[in-house]
């Protein structure tokens, strides 16, 4: 009986370790789809890998943060959002989580998708598309 106090400590870590990265994932999903609901910018910016792939209506390619960020600066103010619903989540074979939603706008609707990868102990944005009536 002197080993129960341990023994129940080590199960709560066993079981408990495994869900803190799914709450740090859900955290920067969070702000993700505040950021874009809201059309920040400079908060979605913040979450992106180096060198993010990004797909807009208007550019594609492979974007420094600086450089997506002053893209979607410019994509928010053709474009006001209204806000963010996400349709679809899910995991791909390589284990980044991607997410689908529906962006509302002030100039028509857009399908949004981003990916989840982790870095270390973070979760960044590493694709965002953005696909005009959907």
């Amino acid at each position: 009986m002197r080993y129960a106090p341990l023994t129940s400590l080590f199960l709560l870590l066993f079981f408990a370790l495994p869900f803190s990265g799914l709450k740090a994932q859900t955290g920067v999903k969070d702000q993700v789809v505040s950021a874009i609901g809201s059309g920040n910018a400079a908060a979605l910016a913040k979450h992106f890998v180096a060198n993010v792939d990004m797909a807009l209506p208007s550019a594609s390619d492979y974007y420094s943060k600086a450089q997506a960020e002053q893209i979607l600066r410019k994509f928010f103010e053709e474009h006001p959002p209204k806000g963010l619903t996400i349709v679809h989540e899910g995991t791909n074979r390589g284990g980044d989580s991607y997410y689908i939603g529906n962006l509302a706008t002030a100039n028509g609707d857009f399908r949004v998708t981003f990916f989840l990868k982790k870095n270390g102990d973070v979760f960044q944005v590493k694709q965002l598309r953005m696909e005009a009536g959907r």
